[in-house]
């Protein structure tokens, strides 16, 4: 029943030795640039990433005032940014200057990985702290 669709769960990595049928050689891969610059941008996002996220979770930890439940929903998307900075965008920050996946398949997958799973950690706090916002905001109207 399902014996022609047996390649449709195939995904091109760029960084992987093999071709596209429809492109032509070596045109889907970057430029050293292009390397040098996404490596810039990487080490900047990461640095400061990690520095600003560190910086709010030491402020949490000094300052007792500023522990009320919205907060901690912040502290929490400020954890799980600073983890997606220290173990997602260190990988890909690595591999950028190298010019392919140093890890290969399984670091392309962990990097995957790393970064979906914080980011469904802190989404639904985004979405907790929209509501919050949404119902101080409009105090008179009773819907909820």
């Amino acid at each position: 029943m399902f014996s022609g669709q047996t390649g449709l769960n195939f995904s091109f990595n760029q960084s992987d030795d093999r071709e596209l049928e429809d492109t032509p050689a070596g045109s889907a891969k970057l430029s050293q640039a292009g390397f040098v610059v996404l490596s810039v941008v990487l080490g900047f996002i990461m640095t400061f990433g990690f520095l600003n996220n560190f910086v709010v979770l030491i402020l949490f930890c000094k300052f007792k005032k500023l522990r009320t439940p919205v907060n901690m929903l912040l502290l929490n998307i400020s954890v799980s940014d600073m983890l997606v900075c220290l173990f997602g965008t260190t990988l890909s920050f690595a591999s950028s200057i190298r010019g392919r996946w140093l890890l290969g398949r399984g670091g392309c997958s962990w990097y995957g990985f790393i970064n979906s799973c914080f980011a469904i950690t802190g989404a639904p706090d985004l979405y907790k702290i929209f509501f919050q916002d949404f119902r101080t905001s409009i105090p008179s109207c009773h819907i909820f």
